[in-house]
């Protein structure tokens, strides 16, 4: 493992913040906006653990071209100034691709980059292992793979992550299971010497995998109300359950508002389980966008075709950021 990949592994815990993509008026990617930002969350997180995560899901990397990913990923790696570990999603459908982002993000500088499972192609157990055997010997940065079954469509299984955890530069995984058992099965199939398992989804599931020493949440509450984040993290750290759950409660109406206009749209057409996959899915990136514009923060639309809530709902969700006590 590279001297890089090492260290970064070490700094695998905390708060995983989550940086969105603003866009102006004209739908083009605004630079300022998210300077201004990645300066806030920088500023909020300072003196505590944390990972900044760009070109990701929440980030809408999906509905950007190579080049915006490229100039996102120089800007946050700009804005956080090696103050944070940062990494960048690189995932692309074809192993090809994903190396050549990849390269490229380590050229710009990120400590690090986030894979999701190879999605539209199904891939065997073999085709899983080569595509991120094949990246990680392509880079000297490290690589923490991003096990999202709802969107790639397939879940690396225990013995499966056990065996990549022994590549080099492979160092943690965003788990995004909604099983605590599951996560607790991963967690002893997978030597912490060689991988650091995340919480992918996290707030609602983080109380669940704390209890088995999960070392940090993904959270997209860093971008309006980092407090909160650091107050779960914190309660975590001082192993205080009751707070973990008493904050769990608090948030709870936030999530709550996602179901609920997300059901507004009609349920999802996919042939997944309304258990596996909530039609909150449709607006989360919407409404984490408008809670920034309620806290004074740039927050703007999302790109098509994913849903962009309304002015009403808007007023709806800054009721419950109020009653949550962000605003």
């Amino acid at each position: 493992m590279s001297q890089q990949s090492e260290a970064l592994k070490k700094k695998m815990k905390g708060i995983f913040h989550l940086v969105v993509t603003h866009f102006d008026e004209k739908g083009n990617v605004d630079e300022a906006a998210i300077r201004k930002a990645v300066r806030y969350s920088t500023g909020a997180f300072q003196g505590e653990d944390a990972v900044f995560v760009t070109t990701g899901s929440t980030a809408e990397f999906y509905a950007l071209t190579d080049e915006e990913c490229l100039n996102i990923i120089n800007i946050v790696v700009d804005e956080v100034n090696g103050e944070f570990p940062v990494l960048a999603g690189t995932a692309r459908g074809g192993t090809k691709w994903t190396i050549e982002l990849s390269r490229a993000a380590q050229d710009a500088g990120a400590d690090g980059v986030l894979i999701v499972n190879p999605y539209y192609q199904l891939a065997t157990h073999d085709g899983l292992y080569r595509h991120f055997e094949q990246t990680a010997s392509s880079i000297d940065i490290g690589i923490m793979i991003y096990n999202n079954p709802v969107h790639s469509k397939l879940w690396i299984p225990p013995p499966l992550m056990a065996k990549l955890s022994k590549i080099d530069n492979i160092v943690a995984v965003k788990e995004n299971t909604e099983s605590a058992a599951k996560f607790y099965w991963m967690q002893r199939a997978v030597d912490p010497e060689d991988l650091v398992i995340i919480c992918g989804i996290g707030h609602i599931m983080y109380p669940f995998e704390a209890l088995f020493d999960c070392p940090g949440f993904f959270t997209e509450f860093g971008n309006f109300a980092p407090q909160i984040a650091i107050a779960i993290y914190r309660a975590f750290c001082n192993r205080d359950h009751t707070q973990l759950k008493e904050l769990t409660d608090r948030i709870a109406p936030y999530f709550d508002l996602k179901v609920k206009l997300g059901a507004r749209r009609g349920e999802l057409p996919t042939v997944l389980s309304p258990y596996i996959c909530s039609s909150g899915v449709s607006v989360y990136q919407s409404i984490l966008k408008q809670s920034m514009e309620i806290v004074g923060l740039p927050g703007g639309r999302v790109r098509e075709p994913v849903e962009n809530i309304s002015k009403q709902e808007k007023e709806e969700l800054r009721e419950v950021l109020h009653n949550i006590g962000v605003c």
